[in-house]
């Protein structure tokens, strides 16, 4: 699974309300997943923050000139240098989020997700990913 759809699972579940979990089972299963999912998440997160920091301070002397253009809709000129690095540092972090890591999701039968957790408030595309994902059979 990639960190992407790592990243989209621990937002879904994130925003479901522990207490409208009714059924004991189902709920240990849910905070499991859900705190596995998210130890990947923040990893990432970790990582794309460093990449993030060292660019902004790589190139600080630059990067107000660049959001100046960018501001005011305007072509970003005699910058070409930074343009590249920053095509660059977008690539690594959009190739962090890429990654395939192993995550050992205990799915929760459908039946028993919809019986007992609140799942009226979920997307039909939500409800979907999550069956898709194996967080629900």
């Amino acid at each position: 699974m990639t960190i992407a759809n790592v990243d989209m699972l621990v937002s879904i579940l994130a925003g479901m309300k522990l207490n409208k979990i009714t059924d004991k089972r189902v709920k240990s299963t849910l905070v499991n997943d859900y705190l596995l999912l998210r130890r990947h998440a923040k990893e990432t997160e970790a990582d794309r923050k460093v990449l993030v920091d060292k660019f902004q301070s790589d190139w600080a002397d630059e990067l107000d000139a660049v959001e100046a253009f960018r501001r005011a809709d305007k072509p970003v000129v005699g910058h070409d240098a930074y343009l590249k690095a920053e095509k660059d540092a977008n690539e690594a972090v959009s190739a962090l989020f890429s990654r395939e890591v192993e995550v050992d999701i205990k799915p929760v039968p459908m039946d028993d997700f919809m019986a007992h957790c609140g799942a009226e408030e979920l997307t039909f595309e939500q409800l979907a990913f999550l069956q898709e994902s194996g967080v629900v059979e």
